[in-house]
Order: C-alpha cells, then structure tokens, then sequence
C-alpha cells in the first residue's frame, strides 16, 4: 500500500475531471441545494474524511470518464493526420524506440499527454454538466442552473479544441524527437 504514488498524468487526466464530476453528481443530488447560493454552504460542510475518501472516489471516476473523454475525441476529430504516421504504420514500435533511446524527452511529451488527457476529459464532464445542470434546473423548478447551460457548452468546445491542441504538441514533439535521434534506422524494415 506505500508503494502507490500518482503521477502528473494520473492528477492531471483522472483525479481532476473525476472530482469536478464527483461534486457535480453530489450538488445534483443533494436536495438541500435549490440555487447557486447554496453552493457556498455546501463546500463548507465538507469534511477532512470526506475529502480524503472522495480523493480515491474521483480517481476512478476519472479514469471511467477518461474514456468518453477518449471516444468523444476520436469522434470529434477522428483520424488527425499524424506526422508519425509518415514514419511508421508501427506505434507501438515508435513510441518504445522513443522510450528507449530518448528518455530525457520523455517528460514533455509526458506532459502533452496528461495536458491532453486533462482537455478531452474535461470535455467530456462538461457535456456531462450540461445534463446535470438541466436536471438540476428540473428538479428545483430553478432557472438558475439553466443559465450555466451556455458555460458548460461553451467550456466543451474550448476543452475539445485544447485537446486536439495538446494532440498536435504530442505529435510534432514526439515526431521531432524521433528525427533528432535517427530512430528511423532502428525500425524494423517490414515496418518502415
């Protein structure tokens, strides 16, 4: 149990988006808040013991909304074409040349996936949000969670186009990387 550790990916793309989505579930289900202003006592009354047992909660929440995040991404933007895809049909084989021969590159194309991963899934809880905040709206008879309805749309479109931003990042990066360190040779040739 000491040995689990979570890493910039593992906060950026799961425990972030999950707990957005966690407190977005937990005010839509909680009958005492009928407006926004009621958001305040609701933070307040979050405990130590609830924040820590949430932490594990969100985390894998996260990582189930990491994959409509994933799917609405491929959706949305299907095939980008890719400039690896240039080099090799094989990614699997790229990105192991790249681990093996490039590891102080690692961490910032670590970095663009996590930024990605964070983006797309974002994306994903907001569409998710616009669900809740509708049901929210129905099931107090308050408009004012019907206002937030164009926020979270809009914070969609913004999240998809981050995503597919921090795709292109990963690409051109790890493509470049790729290049510098002539890993082409190191392709096996029915691969190339």
């Amino acid at each position: 149990m000491d040995k689990i550790r979570l890493d910039f990916f593992d906060i950026l793309g799961y425990l972030i988006p999950g707990t957005a989505l966690l407190l977005s579930l937990w005010v839509t289900a909680d009958p005492s808040i009928l407006q926004l202003a009621d958001l305040y006592s609701f933070v307040c009354k979050i405990t130590a013991n609830t924040l820590l047992s949430g932490v594990v909660v969100a985390y894998v929440i996260g990582f189930t909304l990491h994959f409509l995040g994933s799917f609405l991404f491929n959706l949305i933007y299907g095939k980008l074409k890719r400039k690896r895809d240039a080099v090799t049909a094989d990614i699997p084989q790229y990105w192991a040349l790249i681990r093996e021969h490039g590891a102080k590159h690692l961490p910032i194309l670590d970095r663009w996936q996590a930024l990605k991963a964070l983006a797309s899934n974002l994306a994903a809880f907001s569409l998710i949000a616009l669900l809740l905040c509708g049901l929210k709206a129905y099931l107090t008879q308050n408009s004012e969670w019907a206002y937030l309805l164009p926020v979270f749309a809009l914070l969609f479109f913004a999240y998809s186009n981050r995503a597919r931003v921090f795709s292109k990042y990963l690409d051109d990066d790890s493509y470049a990387v790729f290049l510098t360190l002539n890993l082409t040779e190191k392709l096996p040739q029915k691969a190339v």
